[in-house]
């Protein structure tokens, strides 16, 4: 059995703007994520690359030619998330559809015909 509640425009409005003000003071009242830190370690690093320790590691020496931003603090390693996303940003590449790859290949062919 269906109840139907029949409201006038007054009351009507009253009920929205009870309801609206409930859920603004509900929004309000909701905790703010805290940002995440700027300081990291080598298994948040690790979950952010998807890289091995032995990587990571290879990527933090003297030697390596293109090293993963970090710094020292004793025998720990501490890196930063910002640099980290930007080292990982810089070394990405796009992925191309595969009309996209099959235009760039076309167009090769073209110009080695020419």
């Amino acid at each position: 059995m269906e109840t139907i509640i029949q409201l006038n425009q007054e009351d009507l409005k009253s009920a929205l703007k009870d309801w609206l003000r409930d859920t603004v003071h509900e929004l309000k009242t909701i905790p703010e994520k805290e940002p995440l830190p700027d300081q990291i370690d080598l298994k948040e690093v690790k979950r952010m690359t998807g890289k091995g320790d032995s990587w990571l590691y290879q990527h933090t020496m003297p030697s390596c030619k293109d090293p993963l931003p970090h710094k020292t603090f004793g025998r720990h390693l501490i890196f930063s998330r910002k640099e980290i996303q930007e080292y990982i940003d810089s070394h990405s590449r796009a992925i191309f559809s595969p009309e996209q790859i099959m235009s760039e290949r076309l167009q090769k062919s073209a110009k080695k015909k020419i």
